[in-house]
């Protein structure tokens, strides 16, 4: 009898050993959490009294703009969120436990709803079902949501590239009325805090925070919200340096193609060609400006450079054009030059030139008094005069034409000189008018 009764004494000793083993490898965290958790139910919103409304704290604690696209009127950023609530069912006395914070999974607790309204795509870096939230011992919940979002942007281009945007990022719960939750705004951020900045192409400038609310007309609900002023200004220098100063560059030498003479001599043709081309490059410029932008109804700044400096060109091409049919019509219909004109040339350093050859110039050549022969061999002398006098008066001809020409490629320089400095001028204006805006 003695041993199976000992037996029995052994096994319930070693039952009772395992049992108080198996208690004491409980943690305190796993013990408060099923203490808190008992009874708890997470659909319910954790307020003592429903007719008083849940205060969520909302604030940013790090953000990077990684793409502002203009032309989809788009930011795309990093944020993260932090969440601040008080649950009123939630807290135990922190002497008793030796526990101020305590970490909870996420779908332990009753969370508010809240969502990016403004944003139409978000890639959350960690799952809901993974995410925990920092419980304090006198019911203060603290949620953090990090993630990706692709946020709507209303943008004015007018000054692109020197251009500043302001996009308004909304959040608040998407089901809880604002009887029911409402949203706090934390502290604005300045341009130099740690752990918000833009990227290559954007400053941060700052954001600033502020509550607002929606309403839902078909039910007159209202939902309270907090919204995020992000103010970015855009890095000009790129565009400066590819677009902009490319764009003055190329006009300055189309104009100096335009208005200076190829040849002391005859028609300069190809300038047309120059002018068609610098035209084709502008245009090609102003495209890639316009592919970058929103389509709205008016240009930016540095559009309205291209399309100015476009019009430039256009304008100079047609004076040019004026100026190879004027000259080709006054070479082909032997136009005598008018008193104005060789005034002009005389105050403008050809006095000599003119002084020389003013007769050849204004009047047309002399027939000389034919003589009339006689006697023997009459015949061959009168027609070897003729001759003569012929070839002399196509001399005479010649030459008078050859000035002329001259003197209107003379007039002509001078004009394309004039208009020369006129378009130069012209651009450098319109330049430093639009860069100054």
């Amino acid at each position: 009898m003695g041993t199976p009764l000992a037996n029995v004494f052994l096994v319930l000793f070693f039952q009772l050993t395992v049992f108080s083993t198996a208690v004491d490898s409980i943690t305190v965290a796993e013990q408060l959490k099923d203490v808190i958790m008992q009874g708890y139910d997470n659909s319910i919103r954790p307020v003592v009294n429903e007719k008083e409304a849940l205060i969520v704290n909302i604030s940013l604690n790090s953000m990077s703009v990684l793409v502002l696209d203009p032309a989809e009127e788009t930011v795309s950023f990093s944020s993260e969120f932090i969440l601040q609530w008080t649950d009123e069912f939630i807290s135990w006395n922190r002497s008793d436990y030796n526990v101020t914070w305590l970490k909870l999974k996420e779908s332990f607790l009753w969370t508010p709803d809240t969502t990016v309204s403004t944003s139409i795509d978000t890639n959350y870096l960690i799952d809901s079902d993974e995410r925990y939230v920092s419980v304090r011992h006198d019911g203060l919940v603290r949620q953090s949501i990090y993630a990706v979002f692709v946020n709507l942007c209303d943008m004015n281009v007018d000054r692109f590239p020197y251009d500043q945007q302001t996009c308004m990022v909304k959040m608040g719960p998407w089901s809880y009325t604002k009887e029911e939750v409402t949203c706090v705004n934390g502290p604005s951020i300045e341009a130099n805090e740690t752990y918000f900045g833009g990227n290559s192409e954007w400053d941060f400038e700052g954001i600033v925070s502020s509550v607002g609310q929606t309403e839902d007309p078909d039910v007159n609900f209202t939902f309270s919200e907090v919204h995020f002023a992000l103010t970015v200004k855009r890095r000009p220098l790129f565009y400066v340096w590819v677009l902009l100063i490319p764009t003055y560059i190329i006009t300055v030498v189309c104009i100096f193609g335009l208005f200076t003479p190829t040849a002391n001599h005859g028609l300069r043709e190809e300038r047309v060609n120059l002018g068609i081309t610098t035209l084709l490059s502008s245009a090609v410029i102003l495209q890639i400006v316009a592919n970058a932008m929103p389509k709205t109804s008016e240009l930016p700044l540095l559009g309205n450079f291209i399309l100015a400096e476009i019009f430039v060109v256009a304008i100079g091409v047609l004076c040019s054009v004026l100026v190879l049919t004027l000259h080709q019509r006054a070479h082909t219909r032997e136009w005598k030059p008018p008193a104005w004109m060789l005034w002009i040339l005389r105050m403008t350093g050809s006095s000599k030139f003119l002084s020389r050859n003013i007769t050849k110039i204004r009047h047309k050549s002399s027939t000389a008094e034919r003589i009339h022969y006689t006697g023997e061999g009459a015949y061959l002398f009168k027609n070897l005069d003729e001759s003569l006098q012929s070839v002399r008066e196509y001399i005479q001809e010649e030459d008078r034409d050859y000035f002329r020409e001259l003197t209107y490629i003379k007039f002509f320089d001078r004009l394309d000189f004039l208009l020369l400095v006129i378009f130069q001028v012209g651009n450098a204006l319109v330049t430093l008018f639009l860069v100054k805006q």
